[in-house]
């Protein structure tokens, strides 16, 4: 009887036991989701007056701001500590320092799992007027109105011309912001609030923004329609060779006036207004392991000047970051592929809009652009770094018939080059949304000075050496050649293409182009092929076949694949211009064919089309990432329909262009 006591008494302390770990593995969980970091804080930008902090923050999907933030008054010191719990910095600690308005300073660091910001006021401030705002779970400090300024700009980030209200931004979207019951936060009538709207609410706003309508649960709707703006100032913490360019760190928005050439030795100058730098930085000297020099200096009270000594002067660049926080100043030639983000950035679309007396050239883009800028006396050159792909089509009809009509755009081996001629251009500016994703440049018509009529001379007589001319890609008026298509089956072997589900893309493309050549020699055409079977075959292989049968067009026949799975449609790429005709051609009768999104026409780089000098495209004829387009790619129909499209479309040229 004893033992049966004792082993239940001992059976009865292991189940207690077991139920006190339990619980303590289940407060370890909570804690661990409880901790679970909801915000990324990213670097501050702050307004030249001392009214305004602008704080942009990463939020996770299911994050409320509000409930995480709390807002204590320092005992000892005229200031307050902001805390955003559960969050990381994605910048290095911030401390600045304000010569004029009524922050003192600006902290900004990670304390654990929070980030701390502490704001030190003027002596004479009255902390009441403080106040904390969040617009889209975004950070904002404000200690007094702000004077709005009738103009229509983002974050400028290069001008030519000095303006007595410096630099200037402004966005415009509708915001919420919190109701009136939450004491710290400023009420909907509060005019700074609406100016602090009017300029940065955009970069978290959209669709895909975070924090959505469903988040916001204690906010209103509020109307602030009109035009205000902010100004900005920039402060240069560090300066430091990073891989053969410079870098040039700070907090603010950095903007770079047009940069001047200085001779005995060659020198380019780049001058930053409205900014000042770190006391230890003036006339620091950084050196490459070429031999290039550059000194950074504070030039006045409120320009800080970059100096590059070099052989190669002339060709170095400023380029802006993502977040136009830091630069890069460089030689084109030492970028490199390390100095970029990993990811690509794509033109979803160009605008042109008329502004008073202003032009503006709007570019937007679906992830943040690094760009680097280039003034020549007669023509200024905007190289989109990590930009991929843009709709020529739309390209053309944005600018057409405006003072924009001669822009180019040339695909690079990395990224795109925008030129634009200035003949009949002047003050040009290029601002940038906040997000990263809208690029503007801005121009005035030059005033056209009325020339006196020239005194009628007798022209003398004179023999002039004809000038060079670069030959113009054959017509093809051949009638053999107009009867002869190469296709091309994207992949192929070893090189399977994009792969879901066990659907390989090389085995839809050998498919469709199969029944594209069926159709086409039913019609009379000779139709070659880079490969029948499923074979590998390099791209210089299949450029080189192509350049030997010379036919009249060239086809490759790709599907299309990314990370989500809502993307469809169909794409029609090309890059000579003796292409074009024959991506509209197939593109047309392409779409009606389907019943799926049209994606448009692109100018794209891909090897096989451009080092083709035959009319050559390349077509993507849906998205294998997409289940139900996939789905229909593999069916017989589908195929069928899109090799009826393009072989209509590819007749249609032959005969007709």
């Amino acid at each position: 009887m004893r033992f049966d006591i004792e082993l239940y008494w001992r059976e009865k302390v292991i189940v207690k036991k077991i139920l006190l770990l339990l619980f303590m593995l289940c407060v370890t969980l909570f804690n661990c989701v409880s901790a679970e970091t909801l915000y990324r804080v990213k670097p501050a930008h702050f307004d030249i007056s001392g009214a305004v902090v602008f704080i942009p923050v990463k939020a996770n999907a299911q994050a409320s701001l509000t409930n995480n933030l709390t807002l204590t008054k320092l005992e000892n010191n005229n200031g307050v500590e902001i805390n955003v719990a559960s969050a990381v910095m994605d910048t290095q600690p911030q401390d600045v320092l304000f010569s004029a308005g009524n922050i003192k300073e600006f902290t900004i660091s990670q304390d654990d799992k929070n980030v701390k910001i502490v704001v030190y006021f003027k002596d004479n401030y009255n902390v009441s007027n403080f106040k904390l705002g969040n617009i889209n779970n975004n950070i904002i400090i404000t200690t007094s109105s702000i004077q709005p300024y009738n103009m229509n700009y983002y974050i400028n980030t290069y001008r030519e011309n000095d303006s007595a209200k410096d630099y200037l931004e402004d966005l415009s979207i509708s915001s919420k912001v919190l109701d009136k019951q939450a004491s710290s936060i400023p009420n909907s009538n509060d005019k700074s609030m609406k100016e602090i709207n009017q300029a940065f609410s955009n970069s978290n706003a959209g669709a895909d923004a975070v924090g959505g309508n469903d988040l916001f649960t204690n906010y209103v709707m509020n109307d602030i329609s009109g035009e205000n703006t902010l100004r900005s100032k920039y402060y240069i913490s560090d300066a430091q060779v990073l891989n053969s360019v410079y870098k040039i760190n700070g907090a603010g928005t950095v903007v770079v006036k047009q940069p001047f050439l200085l001779d005995n030795p060659l020198r380019m100058v780049f001058d930053l207004p409205n900014t000042t730098i770190n006391k230890k930085l003036h006339n620091k000297e950084l050196k490459l392991s070429n031999g290039d020099l550059m000194k950074i200096a504070q030039f006045n009270d409120s320009t800080a000047r970059l100096v590059v000594t070099s052989k190669q002067a002339r060709q170095y660049i400023p380029v802006y970051s993502v977040d136009s926080q830091s630069l890069l100043v460089a030689n084109p030639r030492f970028l490199l592929t390390s100095h970029l983000p990993a990811y690509k950035s794509n033109i979803v679309k160009f605008n042109y809009q008329k502004a008073s007396k202003q032009n503006n050239l709007l570019i937007e883009f679906d992830k943040p652009i690094v760009y680097a800028i280039k003034r020549n006396q007669n023509e200024m050159y905007i190289y989109l770094l990590n930009a991929e792909k843009y709709s020529d089509s739309n390209f053309h009809s944005a600018i057409k018939n405006t003072p924009y009509s001669d822009v180019s755009v040339h695909l690079l081996s990395t990224g795109m080059r925008v030129k634009i001629p200035l003949q009949n251009k002047d003050n040009i500016n290029t601002y940038i949304s906040p997000d990263g994703k809208l690029f503007k440049l801005t121009t005035e018509a030059k005033k056209v000075v009325e020339e006196k009529p020239a005194k009628k001379t007798t022209p003398k007589e004179t023999v002039t050496k004809p000038a060079a001319v670069i030959a113009p890609a054959q017509k093809y008026t051949n009638s053999n050649n107009r009867k002869i298509v190469v296709l091309d089956a994207g992949h192929g072997g070893r090189d399977c293409g994009a792969i879901r589900e066990n659907c390989y893309e090389k085995t839809i493309n050998l498919d469709v182009t199969m029944k594209l050549k069926s159709i086409l020699e039913k019609h009379g055409y000779r139709v070659y092929m880079t490969r029948t079977n499923d074979t590998y075959v390099s791209l210089e292989d299949r450029t080189i076949f192509t350049e030997k049968i010379y036919p009249g067009a060239f086809v490759s026949v790709h599907v299309n694949s990314c990370n989500a799975v809502s993307p469809t449609g169909i794409e029609v790429h090309y890059y000579h211009d003796n292409s074009i005709q024959l991506a509209n051609c197939v593109h047309k009768k392409l779409v009606p064919k389907l019943n799926t999104k049209d994606r448009g026409l692109y100018k794209s780089r891909f090897y096989v089309i451009n080092h083709t000098s035959v009319p050559a495209i390349l077509v993507e004829i849906g998205f294998i990432s997409n289940p139900a387009e996939r789905a229909a790619m593999m069916s017989a129909k589908r195929q069928q329909a899109t090799a009826e499209g393009i072989a209509e479309g590819i007749i249609d040229f032959l005969r007709n262009y």
